[in-house]
C-alpha cells in the first residue's frame, strides 16, 4: 500500500484527493506503468519482422542506413536543382526491382513531366490530381494506396507544399509541427516516408541538416537525413551524398560519390568502376 504519510507532498500539489490512490494502485489499462522488466518480455514475445526492409542499392548508402525499415521518416534534402528528386527517383526504381511498390506525392512538377524524367517508367502508385496544403488530404490518399495497393513507402516533394506558409505565423513551430505529424503517421502505420526539403541560403562549401529551410525541428523529428549535392569539379554529371545522421545504424557523416548515367545515380566507387 501507498505510504500516505510520504505521499501528502506530492497530493497537496497535485491537487489530487487522497481517495484516488486506490484507483491508481488498481489501475491496469494499456498505459499503466510496468517494470522495465515486464515491458521487456511483451515486447520480445511480441517482435515480429520489420514491415518494410529495403535496401537502395547504393552500397555505401545501405552500409550507412543497413537499408530502410517501416517507422522512419528520411529526409533527402539539398540546393535546388542539386539532385533530390533524382536521388528519390533512382530509390523509387531500386526498390521496385525488389518488388517494393511506393506512393509518390509530387507537388513540385507537372504529372507528365514528372513521369517523363524517368528512363524506364517503374511501376508506381501516385495520385491522379494532387492538393497541396492539405495533410489530411495527404494521410488520406496515403492510407488508399495502402490497402488499394499494398504500398507502405511514401515519397513527399516536397515539404512545404503540405503546408500554407501564407497563413503561417511561426514558421518553425508550425513546419515542426507537421513534421511530428508526418513522423507518428509513419509509426502508427508501420510506413517509411521520405521528405524531400528545401535548404536556407548557404553561401559555404558544404551543407548539412542545420541548413534545413526553416525549422530545426525537421531534422530533429527524423530518422535520417541525406543531403546531396552536385560536384561539378569531379564531372558534368556528377554529385555526392552524406548521410548526415542516421539514428538507428548511429552513422554520421558518411560520403558517397555518385554519378548519373542512363538518367539514374550510380556509386562511384574507385575512380572509374560504377555501382548498381
Amino acid at each position: 500500500m501507498t505510504n500516505l504519510k510520504n505521499s501528502d507532498k506530492i497530493w497537496k500539489h497535485s491537487n489530487l484527493c487522497l481517495d484516488s490512490i486506490d484507483w491508481f494502485e488498481h489501475y491496469c489499462d494499456d498505459d499503466k506503468i510496468v517494470t522495465s522488466y515486464e515491458l521487456n518480455d511483451t515486447l520480445q514475445a511480441a517482435k515480429k519482422r520489420p514491415y518494410i526492409s529495403v535496401k537502395a542499392n547504393i552500397p555505401t548508402l545501405d552500409s550507412a542506413c543497413d537499408g530502410f525499415q517501416d517507422g522512419e521518416l528520411i529526409v533527402i534534402s539539398g540546393q535546388t536543382k542539386h539532385g533530390k528528386t533524382l536521388l528519390a527517383q533512382t530509390l523509387t526504381v531500386n526498390f521496385f526491382k525488389q518488388k517494393e511498390y511506393v506512393c509518390w506525392f509530387s507537388y513540385e512538377v507537372p504529372a507528365r513531366q514528372f513521369l517523363a524524367q524517368f528512363p524506364e517508367l517503374p511501376l508506381f502508385y501516385l495520385p491522379r490530381q494532387n492538393k497541396a496544403q492539405d495533410f489530411s488530404w495527404f494521410m488520406e490518399r496515403s492510407l488508399e494506396a495502402f490497402f488499394k495497393y499494398h504500398c507502405r513507402i511514401f515519397f513527399i516533394d516536397h515539404l512545404h507544399y503540405l503546408i500554407d506558409m501564407a497563413r503561417v505565423k511561426n514558421p518553425s513551430l508550425d513546419i515542426g509541427t507537421i513534421v511530428r505529424r508526418i513522423k507518428r503517421f509513419a509509426v502508427d502505420n508501420d510506413f517509411a516516408i521520405f521528405l524531400l526539403c528545401h535548404v536556407g541560403k548557404n553561401t559555404g562549401e558544404e551543407i548539412s541538416h542545420k541548413d534545413l529551410r526553416d525549422s530545426s525541428f525537421i531534422a530533429q523529428e527524423s530518422d535520417c537525413v541525406i543531403m546531396i549535392k552536385r560536384t561539378p569539379n569531379d564531372g558534368e554529371n556528377t554529385a555526392r551524398a552524406r548521410v548526415d545522421f542516421h539514428r538507428r545504424t548511429g552513422v554520421i557523416e558518411r560520403v558517397i560519390n555518385l554519378e548519373k548515367r542512363q538518367g539514374l545515380l550510380y556509386e562511384v566507387i574507385g575512380k572509374n568502376k560504377i555501382e548498381r
